[in-house]
């Protein structure tokens, strides 16, 4: 049977802050969204690439057939597919780096004897959904594989004809032909619609070409920035827009956008892989806080680093369902920041399909425990509302708060991410 990409949702635009729930969800079911919309994507999709799996992000750029079989194997072992994950793609280390006699893609054959095709019907064969990287240039962007330019229609073909279920188009190595990046993408989109084959999209132009106004009307999923580091904070240095390519960076270049005002079903902002838990530069305070804020603004939540054998810390973070949740609500929103002060102390919200509002209350400081207090006055609450508080990391009621709610003596980078109910709005709705 063929696999699809399933999900809840409704249609919709991108709601004001802080409106009653079910007011946003009236407007949004009578205006249509613009958006790429084949079938695929419903939700913000979830996965796993090969980026920072037996690699070093990108730096050896080499996958195999038994990689992704095994990868295959611990998605379902582990339970992933049951919380939502179902992509497994390749990044730029599966191709060849010579085309077929006809011009066709190849798979380097020594990496995958059997080729793309038998390891798809593999990976369907779990309930999963396959993908592939290329590139709208000649070349991809490391080891001289090529590109898809002048070949859209034919790779687009191949692909759908492999059963692919995801393609990834890089920006690299473009040539001087006159035309804006979003027409190579716009081209390349065209294309793989025409093959017949539901397959989702991710423009991967490092947000560059104003990619936020046009970018979830060729693809369901949209890199906003330079490639994502598996560091805290590193400045510059990667193609693309942003503030920097470490978390913290990402952090704060995605509050400057607003994200909410952009997100679009079938249309998901992507600020680049989850790098959870990468040995040394990301440990576990630091990867939590990473997988917080993916999730609050409807990010894909793809992680690129090792799903086999997981640790403890690992499933704590990404097999945690009630912060899986809130990214795959019904609600097609994002998170936006509340405020930023000087002492690190942040708070973001953004607002659930039933009425409920996620926050989380960050201290973005290198040193110092600090205390983040999120007035209910900030998420148009009543000052003598009483909340209920559902701490998600910790998956357990944290009590009720009338006026604020605070976080007491938060550590450097670390983040209180929880659900509120308020408790008046609830009983008044009886």
């Amino acid at each position: 049977a063929a696999v699809t990409d399933t999900g809840g949702g409704v249609a919709s635009m991108a709601p004001t802050r802080v409106v009653a729930a079910l007011v946003v969800l009236a407007a949004c079911a009578v205006v249509p969204a613009r958006a790429y919309d084949n079938g695929m994507g419903r939700l913000p999709p979830m996965g796993w690439n090969t980026w920072c799996t037996d690699d070093l992000c990108g730096l050896i750029d080499k996958c195999t057939d038994s990689e992704i079989r095994s990868i295959a194997d611990a998605m379902v072992s582990e339970g992933l597919d049951k919380l939502g994950y179902k992509y497994i793609v390749m990044d730029d280390c599966w191709s060849s780096t010579n085309r077929t006699a006809d011009g066709e893609l190849m798979p380097e054959p020594s990496q995958f004897p059997n080729g793309m095709k038998a390891l798809a019907d593999y990976v369907h064969s779990k309930g999963l959904l396959f993908g592939l990287y290329t590139c709208v240039g000649t070349k991809t962007c490391h080891g001289g594989r090529p590109g898809s330019f002048g070949h859209f229609a034919q790779d687009a073909a191949t692909i759908a004809g492999w059963g692919m279920d995801f393609i990834k188009a890089d920006n690299c190595n473009r040539p001087s032909v006159g035309e804006p990046v979003r027409e190579f993408y716009r081209n390349f989109s065209h294309a793989i619609n025409a093959t017949g084959r539901p397959i989702l999209f991710n423009t991967c132009e490092w947000g560059e070409d104003d990619v936020l106004s046009w970018g979830y009307e060729v693809a369901q999923q949209l890199r906003i920035q330079a490639d994502h580091l598996p560091f805290w904070h590193i400045s510059g240095g990667g193609a693309g827009v942003g503030f920097g390519q470490g978390t913290v960076d990402i952090i704060d270049y995605v509050a400057s956008i607003q994200p909410s005002r952009w997100i679009h079903q079938y249309g998901w902002l992507d600020p680049d892989f989850l790098e959870t838990l990468f040995p040394v530069t990301m440990p576990f305070k630091e990867s939590r806080t990473e997988y917080a804020f993916w999730a609050l603004w409807s990010a894909p939540l793809v992680v690129s680093t090792d799903i086999r054998h997981m640790s403890d810390q690992m499933r704590q973070i990404i097999a945690n369902p009630e912060v899986i949740a809130v990214n795959q609500d019904a609600l097609i929103t994002a998170g936006d920041r509340l405020f930023n002060h000087s002492d690190g102390a942040e708070a973001w919200s953004r607002p659930l399909a039933n009425g409920d509002v996620a926050v989380i209350l960050f201290n973005k400081a290198d040193k110092g425990a600090v205390n983040v207090t999120l007035p209910m006055t900030a998420l148009g609450w009543g000052a003598a509302d009483t909340v209920q508080v559902r701490d998600l990391w910790r998956r357990a009621d944290a009590g009720v708060v009338t006026g604020s709610l605070t976080a007491a003596a938060l550590a450097p980078h670390d983040v209180l991410m929880a659900r509120l109910t308020n408790l008046n709005k609830t009983a008044a709705a009886v």
